[in-house]
């Protein structure tokens, strides 16, 4: 009796034809979704919290995926962290004579293991071709928060649905744990957000198994597993000043696929990261270090970018973190982004205005830094290819209110900021964080966002105190919010803009 053609074939060539039928029909299935999600070319409502389709496109990418990531774990000792000096050298392109600092020492063996699991790894990943799980032609914001962070999250997407976009936003969470009724299920359905939980793509049986993932580390996760196609990351203290919809439409996005911003620091990676990479070593004055609480990333242009940015960030804290920034300010998952695009030769845009420090100098002299600002880079790409007296104006675009975080429960006693917090000055009265007046901070937005900023505490203040989780037990939240509001801005006119 003659074999049928699936009998003769080997059971790997097999595998393969199953796995090809079944990519795309998934594929096929998710294009047939697009109604859930924001379509580029237009708005409408996420309606559904757990679509099981893309649910199982995650599943399918993760399972292959992790069991790849632990065959090319390194067979060496980690990485030592450097204590070695102060890396915070404010970034400066004129700067040619800069020298990159070389703080880490490593074995022979240790480079070489690093060395060969990295190359096989990219082998691989050029090999196998992976998709990642989105809804074609959807573009939307991605964030991650949870727990004592779901609140400033919130206060990021009441900043954002201020510019008037209508842009769908997932705020993803480690598990279940961190779940918060009151704004998952109640206020984020209502401004077209929705809470998404990576247990139940990485542990679908809640075994609650350790899969070395936490931290810095959610933050390629979430982007890599969001449904959209084109995505904008914002951490969850940080917002746009302006509907940012505009810029997945043009230049450098449209040709690039991905834009990253700078950081004040001079980069530090170390000289060994290029060499266990096989890429070439740029001079430190070529571009500063990376901020990345802001990334737009189009998925389709970066998979394999974004595949080697999860090696980077599972293998970070024990290897990839020191090796990319040997101590520095903000030692995580800021290069990780740069590097895998530049390993696979992808295309990205690096925004060249500095970003600017906002905050104040104190009664008795000293400065008190509360956020900072990154800029439009639609602007920055026009004014890097201005012609002869043209000097488009670069307008800020981002605010990252990292420290304080603008949480209402804790921002009006947070001890980091000394006796006073940071909403008083050195002689107790209260003031504004970002700058000295009303009128410095229409000079650089357009128009008054800090008041606006805390119109929106204010508000999620009077209204959810009492139902948040991250709230449980503290009192007078409304109340204080409500004075210090009234006691800046109560003699102020409404923001324009």
């Amino acid at each position: 009796m003659l074999l049928s053609t699936a009998q003769r074939l080997p059971r790997s060539a097999l595998l393969l034809i199953f796995g090809a039928v079944f990519s795309l029909s998934i594929l096929y299935t998710l294009s047939s979704h697009v109604g859930y999600y924001v379509p580029l070319s237009k708005s409408s409502r996420i309606v559904s919290n757990q679509d099981p389709v893309l649910l199982e496109a995650q599943r399918s990418l993760w399972q292959p995926l992790y069991q790849r990531l632990l065959q090319h774990r390194p067979k060496c000792a980690p990485v030592p962290h450097s204590e070695i000096g102060d890396l915070s050298i404010g970034f400066d392109a004129s700067d040619n004579g800069h020298q990159r600092p070389d703080r880490i020492s490593l074995t022979t063996e240790q480079v070489t293991e690093l060395r060969s699991t990295h190359k096989s790894f990219v082998d691989h990943l050029q090999t196998q071709s992976y998709s990642l799980p989105f809804v074609p032609n959807t573009r939307g914001i991605v964030t991650t928060a949870g727990g004592k962070y779901l609140p400033v999250a919130l206060i990021s997407i009441q900043m954002l649905r201020s510019t008037g976009s209508k842009l769908p936003v997932e705020v993803f969470l480690a598990s279940k744990d961190e779940w918060d009724p009151e704004i998952c299920d109640s206020i984020f359905p209502s401004i077209n957000a929705r809470c998404v939980v990576l247990e139940d793509i990485f542990d679908p049986l809640h075994r609650k198994a350790s899969l070395g993932i936490d931290k810095y580390q959610y933050k390629v996760m979430s982007i890599v597993f969001s449904s959209f196609e084109e995505v904008l990351f914002l951490d969850s203290d940080c917002f746009p000043i302006f509907d940012p919809t505009a810029y997945f439409e043009s230049e450098p996005f449209l040709s690039t696929g991905m834009i990253r911003w700078p950081d004040f620091w001079f980069p530090t990676e170390s000289p060994r990261f290029f060499e266990i990479a096989g890429i070439s070593e740029p001079a430190p004055s070529e571009k500063a270090a990376t901020e990345s609480g802001e990334l737009f990333y189009s998925k389709r242009k970066h998979t394999n970018s974004l595949l080697l940015a999860i090696y980077y960030n599972f293998y970070g804290p024990e290897y990839y973190y020191p090796l990319q920034s040997q101590g520095a300010p903000g030692e995580g998952d800021k290069e990780t982004f740069l590097w895998s695009a530049v390993v696979f030769n992808e295309t990205f845009y690096s925004v060249r205005k500095p970003v600017k420090a906002l905050g104040y100098g104190t009664t008795a002299g000293n400065w008190r830094g509360s956020a900072m600002s990154q800029f439009d880079p639609l602007a920055d790409f026009d004014s890097q290819n201005a012609t002869s007296g043209q000097n488009p104006e670069v307008r800020p675009l981002f605010v990252h209110a990292n420290f304080p975080k603008l949480d209402p429960s804790s921002i009006f006693d947070d001890a980091s900021f000394g006796a006073t917090g940071p909403t008083k000055d050195d002689d107790g009265k209260l003031r504004r964080i970002w700058f000295d007046n009303q009128k410095q901070a229409i000079e650089f937005f357009g128009f008054d966002l800090e008041r606006r900023m805390w119109g929106v505490l204010r508000d999620l203040a009077c209204e959810h105190e009492g139902k948040i989780s991250a709230w449980k037990g503290k009192a007078a939240i409304c109340e204080h919010t409500t004075t210090y509001f009234n006691t800046i801005f109560g003699n102020e006119s409404e923001p324009q803009g």
